[in-house]
């Protein structure tokens, strides 16, 4: 993955573009908090720390602190969009299924859905903070918290996706990634025609599939 992110990235250029923020979230072992790095400080070691699968790799250091994936305490991370954001709208794009039909049975199946329990956990309760409570989360709520002026929206491809293993997940076949990638761009423009006249106007994301998914 090192050697691919440093091929086909160039840091120096995402570093310099002052026209999008960049925020990546990895997870740090010791202390078992979230860190976000900055597009400003953004290079290879760093990305491969957001990505770093415990069960997989081996945690990747960073300025001295180990580091796992980020899924584990932003997937993603909202709260500096909400803050850091001049739009008006946050749009969620979600790729991790959060409701099965199915029950796992095999040790590799069960290990893949204990691994997407964990990795939503981060999300609705961010998502239920900043639709309840006022758009901040526990821990950065105070005296002076203000409500949330953003407008939040969900282009969720669970449906498609819930279908799908745990060998789906370590597949890099072309037909597969394109299959995917026609999936992603169906349900985007699905949302646009459905929901699209509501941005800048009102919040489209639904909490019940994200809370209540089988209601």
């Amino acid at each position: 993955m090192r050697h691919f992110l440093a091929a086909t990235i160039d840091f120096e250029r995402v570093r310099a573009c002052d026209e999008l923020e960049l925020f990546v979230a990895a997870t740090n072992v010791r202390t078992g908090t979230g860190k976000l790095f900055r597009r400003h400080e953004m290079d290879v070691q760093r990305l491969l720390a957001s990505a770093c699968l415990p069960t997989v790799f081996a945690a990747v250091e960073v300025d001295g602190e180990m580091y796992w994936d980020g899924s584990y305490v932003a997937n993603p991370p909202l709260a500096p969009l909400m803050a850091h954001g001049d739009g008006s709208d946050i749009v969620i794009i979600q790729n991790n299924p959060i409701a099965r039909s199915d029950i796992p049975r095999t040790v590799a199946d069960i290990a893949n859905r204990a691994n997407e329990i964990a990795f939503n956990i981060s999300f609705v309760r961010e998502v239920g903070a900043l639709q309840y409570l006022g758009g901040a989360t526990d821990e950065a709520r105070g005296a002076g918290a203000t409500p949330a002026t953003k407008f939040l929206h969900l282009i969720s491809g669970n449906e498609h996706l819930a279908e799908h293993g745990i060998s789906a997940k370590f597949s890099a076949e072309l037909p597969f990634l394109q299959t995917l990638h026609d999936l992603g761009v169906a349900s985007a423009d699905a949302w646009l025609r459905e929901q699209g006249a509501h941005i800048g106007i009102k919040s489209t994301l639904d909490p019940m599939p994200v809370f209540y998914a089988d209601l």
